[in-house]
């Protein structure tokens, strides 16, 4: 299942983001089913929950955010494992990834090896298939 990282959930839901509305797209076509098995790993929400904490935003709007992510029809969830940590621990010693880019490749090397972000990051990791959100809507 192909994992959707952080800059697709902050591109849904940011209107001024110049992802928005590929975004947006992408999640319209995981609602109705034409994008399958699509999923977001547990530490996307984490980092995401981090973020508009750092920014300010109250315990209810953050919470209301990873409700309505939870609510996507047809979106899948990767929880966050102890294997993920351990692969994540790896893939920072090896590529000096972030805290947050290893576990989201992590979750995917684990689980079908492909990853849908712009994060350049993720091109240094041999075994990962990195995949443009603009490619992934006109498949």
């Amino acid at each position: 299942m192909p994992v959707i990282e952080l800059d697709v959930l902050i591109a849904f839901v940011n209107k001024a983001d110049r992802l928005h509305n590929i975004a947006t797209e992408i999640f319209n076509k995981i609602t109705t089913g034409e994008l399958k098995g699509i999923a977001v790993p547990t530490s996307a929400y984490i980092e995401y929950e981090l973020i508009l904490k750092s920014r300010g935003y109250s315990e209810n709007v953050i919470r209301n955010d990873i409700e309505a992510f939870k609510r996507v029809k047809n979106l899948g969830e990767i929880p966050l494992t102890s294997n993920i940590i351990i692969k994540a621990s790896k893939l920072r010693e090896t590529y000096k990834l972030t805290y947050f880019d290893s576990l989201h490749a992590a979750s995917a090397l684990l689980y079908d090896k492909t990853i849908v972000s712009i994060d350049e990051a993720y091109q240094r990791i041999p075994k990962l298939k990195v995949l443009n959100p603009k490619r992934i809507i006109t498949h």
